[in-house]
């Protein structure tokens, strides 16, 4: 095989052991890989790509064997050739076997697109400066849950690896209704109204203003995920029509989970004001009104009844003020919530 892709200028062609130690190549991948400053023979596959892609090699090499498979495709970020960045490739392996039982791997991969992960770009513009910043806090916190590009002419879209698994496809098997629209139809059904407005302001802007929304996503599983969605129109026809769109979702469950907490802190705090404001301060004007009525020279069994209605607003009172204690207590979370929220 290797003195068919030997000179090839779109194929890598890759052999190794077990141990993912690198026993042959061609010319191309040798070259993609000159930043190692040396023979790329005896080196391992892992210093050639992205390390959570490497993982996904070894989980899938393991799995084939034990399910009796001898071959597997996986999309790979393999480093660039000055070793800045990654480029996303497709690969497929096979696994061999020799007369003595011993096992070693062919792999047979290129380039997927000019595309990449980390190259998302927007516009250059102030109003846009909140967009970029969280795109770029995102992704430093590693919330990135993948990317979809849409081909809005022919009306389908294909998926990053990670977007797959998120949404709950097996990437191995080949999915029915391929030109439905999955980044589309995995909205939940009371947010498409917004993210199909803030589609058309982008389209209407001519990419002035970028698809910037968060919603939530309906994976196969029923399970409801928050995201932040980013796109940019890539591509536009000779009319200013939207041809091809990228974008990207960031996971944000977990401050969504920090906004409903603070979202009913806020209502309890309100409703707490309102006892205080008014509940409680029309007891004590009751007991202040009584107070002002009272006439000590009186006999003392009208004043026993005035003294008598004052304890029982004074009681109530009382009452008021432990629910609002309690009501505050209740605006600071236990440890237990803290870390769960975090």
């Amino acid at each position: 095989m290797k003195e068919f892709f030997q000179h090839s200028d779109h194929y890598f062609f890759v052999h190794f052991d077990m141990e993912a130690n690198i026993l042959d190549t061609n010319e191309l991948l040798q070259k993609e890989t000159r930043f190692l400053d040396g023979v790329l023979v005896g080196r391992s596959f892992s210093e050639l790509v992205f390390y959570k892609d490497f993982s996904s090699y070894q989980y899938l090499l393991e799995k084939s064997l034990a399910e009796g498979e001898r071959k597997f495709n996986l999309e790979i970020r393999m480093v660039k050739s000055d070793g800045s960045d990654f480029n996303w490739t497709s690969w497929e392996f096979s696994i061999d076997s020799d007369n003595n039982g011993q096992y070693s791997v062919t792999g047979l991969g290129h380039l997927l697109s000019k595309f990449n992960e980390k190259e998302v770009q927007f516009p250059e513009s102030i109003n846009e400066l909140h967009a970029k910043n969280t795109l770029l806090e995102g992704i430093l916190q590693e919330n990135l849950i993948g990317f979809w590009i849409w081909d809005i002419a022919t009306q389908s879209d294909k998926l990053s690896l990670s977007l797959n698994e998120v949404l709950g496809y097996n990437s191995n098997i080949e999915q029915k209704n391929q030109k439905e629209l999955k980044w589309k139809k995995h909205i939940h059904s009371s947010d498409r109204i917004r993210v199909n407005e803030k589609l058309k302001e982008h389209f209407d802007t001519q990419g002035k203003f970028p698809f910037h929304c968060e919603f939530r996503l309906k994976n196969l599983h029923k399970k409801d995920i928050w995201v932040l969605g980013y796109g940019k129109v890539m591509q536009w026809d000779a009319d200013g029509n939207p041809l091809v769109m990228a974008g990207c979702f960031f996971d944000i469950s977990e401050r969504k989970k920090s906004e409903d907490l603070l979202e009913q802190q806020s209502q309890l705090l309100m409703t707490m004001t309102f006892n205080q404001s008014h509940l409680m301060r029309a007891k004590l004007a009751n007991i202040l009104g009584l107070l002002e009525i009272i006439d000590l020279k009186k006999p003392i069994l009208e004043t026993a009844h005035f003294f008598k209605i004052i304890k029982t607003e004074a009681r109530k009172l009382d009452d008021e003020l432990k629910k609002s204690i309690s009501a505050s207590n209740n605006l600071n979370p236990s440890p237990s919530e803290n870390q769960e929220v975090a």
